[in-house]
């Protein structure tokens, strides 16, 4: 998760709580929130949030990547992919202050974001300036980097290379013009997704220090559905040093008992909680990402509380599809929840898998009934 990632999901988080849109129904509403907000804490404490820590000095055993904020001196001319990798290592090596704000879901947020690098360890405090006052602060970030599978099937912590890499087979990276972006000169960057299977992005990257400046999130026709912006950044310091990435939480991932027969092609799990609470059910989530897109899953018995209707729901620019079905005697919900195509999530829903259930063996998946897409 970069940056520019923390922020959409840290303000984000704070936005589920107040939103007042139109649904069916208010039970729907109140529904659709918690597990919106569900998703987002998820997106905020994946992997690179809470397993990885980076410090600055000399590589050890445990040292399982390294980037090198020298090479930000390197020229990168017209090329989009490099300058997407530019704003992965400008977001690793510079520490700064800005404030920032994030427009979508029908609000506007304005926020202090800070970055800092204390001591060899990366740090990022966000600061809401606007409504009741809150602070958010977390430790030990690893922007830009996300967990794949290596040739051995085992997951590992991803390096910047090794996400570009992975990124520019499901993404076309393209310059297509020049901008100012809080005062700052920019280049402006189309992502777009070589299938229709995740959203495009647009990015505004600083020419100066390569960190970005806005991303948009748009939808399948090409319309601005999510911004995030800075608007001033101060304090703008580059760190000088290679900093090398140390896995402290171990490559095994906790094992749900069910699992997703589909997934969009470059999806991978990422370390994260395996056993959420949501207005006081007990669930179980998985969490996928493709290095820009993240995808929750979660499954549980539907009570009363909790219960999502069957078929898609849209809450800004995130969408959730819901599936019932029967196990070990209960009703029980799988819910795929991200900013997605619609008909992504309900096939991931439709090959959903649960545990057999010896009395009821014929009950415990649902068979995909979707188009390959």
């Amino acid at each position: 998760m970069s940056s520019r990632q923390a922020i959409a999901a840290m303000s984000g988080w704070r936005t589920c709580r107040g939103l007042h849109l139109q649904v069916a129904s208010k039970a729907d509403l109140q529904a659709m929130r918690q597990w919106f907000c569900a998703s987002l804490m998820g997106a905020m404490l994946f992997s690179p949030l809470s397993a990885v820590q980076a410090d600055a000095g000399e590589a050890d055993n445990s040292s399982v990547a390294q980037i090198s904020c020298g090479q930000l001196d390197q020229k990168v001319g017209d090329d989009g992919e490099q300058w997407f990798r530019r704003s992965l290592l400008a977001e690793r090596c510079h520490a700064f202050q800005a404030v920032a704000l994030k427009l979508g879901m029908g609000s506007l947020r304005t926020f202090l974001f800070e970055h800092r690098i204390d001591d060899g360890q990366e740090q990022e405090r966000i600061q809401f300036l606007d409504g009741p006052a809150e602070t958010i602060e977390q430790k030990g970030h690893s922007p830009g980097l996300w967990w794949m599978k290596g040739e051995d099937h085992s997951p590992h912590l991803a390096s910047i290379d090794d996400t570009v890499e992975q990124l520019r087979k499901h993404y076309d990276f393209s310059l297509i013009a020049r901008d100012v972006v809080a005062g700052r000169k920019a280049v402006v960057m189309d992502v777009t997704p070589r299938d229709d299977q995740r959203f495009p992005h647009r990015l505004w990257i600083d020419i100066a220090s390569g960190l970005p400046l806005r991303q948009q999130l748009l939808n399948a026709q090409g319309q601005v559905v999510d911004t995030v912006q800075i608007v001033r950044i101060d304090s703008l310091v580059r760190s000088s040093d290679t900093l090398y990435l140390h896995d402290s939480g171990g490559a095994a991932l906790p094992e749900a008992d069910w699992h997703p027969d589909w997934l969009p092609d470059g999806f991978y799990r990422q370390p994260a909680s395996l056993e959420v609470t949501l207005n006081g059910a007990d669930l179980e989530r998985e969490l996928y990402s493709d290095g820009l897109a993240t995808l929750s899953l979660f499954a549980g018995p539907a009570e009363d509380g909790t219960a999502l209707r069957e078929g898609v729901h849209q809450l800004g620019n995130f969408r959730a599809a819901a599936r019932h079905l029967q196990h070990d005697g209960q009703t029980w919900q799988v819910i795929a929840v991200g900013a997605m195509p619609a008909p992504v999530l309900t096939r991931v829903v439709s090959g959903m898998r649960l545990p057999k259930d010896p009395d009821h063996e014929g009950d415990a998946s649902i068979e995909s009934d979707t188009t390959s897409h």
